[in-house]
């Protein structure tokens, strides 16, 4: 791989922060020279904003690091710390009701892949890839490529 790294930023643990991530991400991918960045902006909105709700990050004091990433010339990743939690970030399905619990599940759908990476101190990074480029990629497998075929052609799973 050849990947770059563009840059890393501290932000406070408040909800203006996800407008100023997404901001920022969008700064730096557009220095970069990536152009389809509609996902990547969603996902950093989203490990942001889950970050304030669900860890420390979003206490008084609370910090989140956001890390960006050029893998290629056409997918990036971004990768959100916080400053720790008692459980580990994982996708879930939410009722038609509920008012928060899609964040992982959209992440999920966009993403090319996401994960997370547990830290010390019960600090965690969760990252996820996703396509910055005007054409979808091909994909044999799984992945955004593969999903939105599925879907369109009616098949689950």
């Amino acid at each position: 791989m050849n990947e770059r790294f563009l840059g890393e930023f501290v932000l406070p643990g408040v909800a203006h922060s996800v407008a100023v991530a997404r901001h920022c991400v969008e700064e730096m991918l557009t220095a970069a020279g990536h152009r389809d960045m509609e996902n990547a902006l969603l996902i950093i909105s989203e490990l942001v904003t889950n970050s304030l709700l669900h860890t420390a990050s979003g206490l008084h004091g609370g910090v989140v690091t956001v890390d960006v990433v050029a893998v290629d010339a056409e997918v990036v990743r971004v990768e959100v710390t916080d400053d720790g939690a008692d459980t580990v970030p994982q996708a879930r399905e939410s009722g038609g009701d509920d008012c928060h619990g899609r964040g992982l599940w959209l992440v999920e759908q966009v993403s090319l892949r996401w994960g997370v990476r547990l830290l010390g101190a019960g600090q965690c990074a969760v990252w996820a890839e996703t396509f910055t480029g005007q054409v979808v990629p091909v994909c044999a497998g799984e992945g955004v490529a593969a999903g939105v075929a599925r879907r369109e052609r009616g098949v689950k799973g």
